[in-house]
């Protein structure tokens, strides 16, 4: 089985992610994990979630293998997280009348993230957008819901997952 299997530790930010008899320190929600109930709550939500599609910056990560289908981050790649939209949680290109997150930014957050399905078929307003598996760096201490990792990390649970893997969050 190719699942992964996040738990949390006695430090509410910080988990660990378990794979393939490896076991990795991640940071999650400030808030935790727990129910998520609405947009900007801190929470990384528990659940069994599917590993939808792998975004990557090129010229920032070498390359990769993954079983997941991939998509090349633009300039103008964004994550609708304005809930009033109707393109709340789900990725769109250069549209900036809604509150929208820059995929494409300065930091290297996002130089390869891995899209859950949490809210997602059907997306229920007000109740969060976009649960990443990201990047971190050495000012995380906490996520705002996503789960993050050192960059390293994420290419090697790559090579792990298969298209019927999930992320199980306790």
């Amino acid at each position: 089985m190719s699942n992964l299997y996040l738990f949390k530790t006695k430090i509410k930010h910080k988990a660990y992610l378990t794979f393939g008899g490896k076991k990795i320190q991640c940071f999650v929600g400030g808030g935790g994990i727990g129910k998520k109930v609405r947009e900007g709550d801190m929470i990384t939500p528990r659940g069994v979630f599917k590993l939808l599609e792998v975004f990557y910056r090129s010229g920032r990560v070498s390359s990769f293998h993954t079983n997941l289908p991939k998509r090349r981050l633009k300039k103008t790649s964004m994550w609708c997280v304005d809930s009033q939209s109707p393109f709340y949680n789900s990725y769109i290109e250069g549209f900036k009348k809604f509150k929208c997150e820059k995929l494409f930014r300065d930091d290297s957050l996002y130089d390869i993230f891995i899209n859950l399905n949490y809210n997602i078929y059907p997306t229920k307003k007000f109740r969060g957008s976009a649960i990443f598996m990201h990047c971190c760096d050495s000012k995380t201490k906490f996520t705002e819901g996503c789960v993050a990792f050192k960059k390293k990390h994420i290419i090697e649970v790559l090579k792990f997952i298969r298209p019927t893997s999930k992320l199980i969050i306790y």
